[in-house]
């Protein structure tokens, strides 16, 4: 991996547990499940663009990093709290969800090193960005339903057009 590339994981990966960990009011519309898709597209890319050598082993490590990584976005999907806040549904992190991304961020190492070991490390490092996203996209789908199945309102999606008309 080149250093551009560690930089832009790092800033999106904060930027990712920053906007966990800081409260916010639930919103309606799909947003939460959009970056998701953007990191899975520029994991595939990346997979695309640098046509890592492909073995068994490596297919077997990478399945096993998904498993456990879409395991770990469920996870994380139910550790989030849910409260109401001035009438509408809020969401904050939670230890438990700080507990879940620090397990997400060692299978990931764990993959890593093993994947050197065995000869399959540039297939892991290629693959960094569709796993990630992949859970995250696990995680977004849970917690989406945790709060379709709570019934508090949540906050309606304000349009750049309807802040134009007032």
């Amino acid at each position: 991996m080149d250093l551009t590339t560690v930089l832009v994981t790092v800033a999106i990966v904060g930027l990712v547990l920053y906007k966990q960990f800081s409260g916010r009011f639930v919103a309606a519309g799909n947003r939460e499940i959009v970056l998701p898709f953007v990191i899975i597209g520029i994991g595939v890319a990346t997979l695309a663009a640098t046509h890592p050598p492909v073995t068994g082993l490596g297919i077997a490590l990478l399945a096993v990093e998904l498993v456990l990584a879409a395991g770990l976005g469920i996870v994380r999907g139910y550790a989030f709290r849910l409260e109401s806040r001035d009438g509408w549904l809020y969401r904050r992190g939670s230890a438990a969800l700080l507990g879940a991304w620090m397990l997400t961020i060692a299978v990931r190492v764990g993959a890593s090193l093993v994947g050197d070991s065995a000869g399959a490390g540039a297939l892991i490092a290629a693959t960094s960005a569709l796993v990630f996203g992949g859970s995250l996209a696990v995680q977004a789908v849970v917690l989406r339903r945790r709060v379709a199945a709570d019934g508090r309102p949540v906050r309606p999606v304000a349009g750049r057009r309807a802040g134009a008309a007032l």
